[in-house]
């Protein structure tokens, strides 16, 4: 265990030598800030302006108030979804390929093993210590969701806002687990580093991009602004019944669909921050159980990929 801890502080600590690493994790940090700054302000100005009107109305002598509006203060992260599909994951691929490539450039690969630690203790403390380093990542950006949130937005997240927000930061670490885990394996399998970089990126974009916008594209309710079956003013069950006529080509489309992790993460993040309607009443908890499918397209990968790297580290002679 403590070889294990040694290794991990190694990979946390190459990782913040690393420039160009450092470089995208500041560019992540600035534009979350800046659109949580925003967010909050919006939040501010619209509580504001409620109170302006409700001191207007108690000044020309009105008792029958309105409501305070119902406001969503954990939408202001909904900006966090598209950075983490983007910059998070292109943290993650630099952060597996550098974990591999700089021992690989060093030649410590054998001289690390020629001491008494095992491959699997190798292993583990850099698997260890990276997602230490990107649960860490994950952990600072919800401390500053929730201070401006706090200080600048003037909101109070209640306890169920707050159980969400560490669901959809715990959906956000997994996303780039799973970004972090392809890189690793993909340059365990490759022996130059450019090529592996090249690849996983195709991979990213592939996955992250272009499964999810053919899935959008075939989307037939999507044809038209507004929605194709609203337009034609269809009813939910009219719907089901068009749809059920093209089984195979929905069938298809939600397949590539199903394919793109970046579209699982969407999916249960919205619900979770209460962008997508239909999710507001429900708990952290059942949002998870209601997107079960989401969180295992996020959760098994991880898991399957992180075996094979496993075996090949395991099993390779020429590291």
């Amino acid at each position: 265990m403590s070889e294990m801890i040694v290794i991990a502080r190694k990979e946390i600590k190459d990782s913040l030598n690393n420039k160009f690493f450092l470089s995208i994790l500041i560019l992540l940090l600035i534009l979350t800030i800046v659109s949580i700054v925003l967010g909050t302000l919006q939040v501010h100005s619209q509580i504001a302006q409620y109170n302006r009107s409700i001191e207007f109305l108690k000044s020309m002598g009105k008792t029958n108030l309105p409501p305070m509006p119902s406001l969503n203060p954990l939408s202001v992260s909904k900006s966090f979804v598209n950075y983490v599909a983007m910059i998070g994951a292109l943290l993650a691929i630099v952060l597996g390929n550098y974990a591999v490539s700089k021992e690989r450039k060093n030649g410590t690969f054998k001289l690390i093993l020629s001491r008494s630690i095992y491959r699997d203790q190798l292993i583990n403390g850099k698997l260890g210590g990276n997602l230490l380093l990107l649960a860490l990542i994950n952990f600072a950006i919800a401390a500053v969701t929730i201070i401006f949130l706090t200080a600048l937005g003037g909101v109070s997240l209640s306890q169920a806002d707050l159980i969400r927000l560490i669901f959809f930061f715990a959906a956000s670490f997994l996303y780039m687990a799973l970004f972090f885990i392809i890189s690793l394996f993909v340059t365990l399998l490759l022996p130059y580093k450019n090529y592996a970089l090249l690849t996983v990126i195709i991979i990213w974009l592939v996955f992250a991009f272009i499964f999810p916008q053919i899935g959008d594209t075939m989307d037939m309710d999507n044809q038209l602004p507004g929605g194709f079956f609203a337009s034609m003013g269809l009813n939910r069950a009219q719907e089901k019944q068009i749809v059920n006529k093209f089984k195979f080509y929905e069938t298809l489309r939600n397949g590539i669909e199903e394919l793109s992790p970046t579209k699982h993460f969407e999916r249960i993040s919205f619900a979770l921050l209460g962008v997508k309607p239909g999710f507001k009443n429900n708990t952290a908890w059942e949002i998870a159980n209601l997107k079960w499918l989401n969180l295992a397209g996020l959760l098994v990968p991880n898991i399957i990929l992180s075996m094979l790297s496993y075996l090949v580290f395991l099993r390779r002679e020429n590291l």
